[in-house]
């Protein structure tokens, strides 16, 4: 636990946040979605080492954090949907506690009241589908059990830009500055995924080729664009089919 909290970074808009919140004197806000925050990442975090995964850095923005785990892409898809949502049990277990607290009269009603306003607030908003908010993730992984890998990808950069049109001309958050702030941060977060798509396909194609993987399904495709994330796959063109490995190996021999 010690070293998951050295690995805590805050972002410059959590920054300018907290600092107007300590100036007009909203620390009790500060703390309790700060609070909410790290607990949800830690959420994901815990689960992550679990599963053996390797956690880069947790950043916390305004309104929600962002746990980077250092894998690789072709993990297992049920294992990622569990480490997805950790985030959201782990937030949803530490307001009980509060709830506890509250109906045994150890903390106030303005100070439950507070964590249910962020709580409620961080819960809907997370699971938003858009990139890189867990609602993507979770999307994005029941995508591609169903979806080859590629049009999972870009699928999930169309619906995080439609909930981003929804998210902007609803009601259910304040169109205030943080606001402002947040949605700029997520249009720059789906802006990177969309410039590093090659490089993520590459990657995952690399993996394919350089580890061995166990798939319980099988897929004849004639293109290499259509690997799927959770089949293996046999390459039929020119009248024959050839395995997955195999192609791969010619593949990276012309490209490299």
């Amino acid at each position: 636990m010690k070293n998951l909290l050295t690995k805590i970074n805050f972002h410059y808009t959590y920054i300018i946040l907290a600092l107007g919140l300590v100036l007009t004197g909203h620390f009790s806000n500060l703390i309790i979605f700060t609070s909410l925050i790290i607990i949800h990442e830690l959420g994901h975090a815990l689960l992550a080492l679990y599963y053996k995964y390797k956690i880069d850095k947790i950043i916390i923005y305004p309104y929600g954090g962002l746990t980077k785990i250092d894998k690789k892409i072709n993990t297992n898809i049920n294992n990622d949907i569990v480490v997805a949502i950790s985030g959201l049990i782990f937030q949803s277990m530490y307001f009980m506690l509060v709830l506890f607290l509250y109906k045994n009269n150890i903390i106030r009603e303005y100070i439950y009241n507070l964590f249910y306003l962020y709580h409620k607030s961080m819960l809907i908003f997370n699971i938003i589908p858009i990139i890189p908010l867990d609602g993507s993730k979770i999307v994005n992984l029941i995508l591609s059990k169903y979806f080859n890998y590629n049009l999972a990808n870009k699928l999930t950069i169309i619906i995080s830009f439609i909930s981003i049109v929804i998210f902007l001309y609803s009601n259910i958050f304040d169109k205030n500055y943080s606001i402002i702030m947040v949605i700029g941060v997520l249009l720059n977060n789906i802006y990177k995924f969309y410039k590093e798509l090659n490089f993520i396909y590459n990657r995952f194609l690399l993996e394919r080729y350089l580890y061995k993987y166990n798939y319980k399904k099988d897929k004849i495709i004639n293109n290499m664009n259509k690997m799927y994330k959770n089949r293996r796959h046999y390459f039929k063109y020119n009248g024959k089919i050839e395995e997955e490995k195999e192609y791969l190996e010619n593949f990276f021999k012309k490209k490299y």
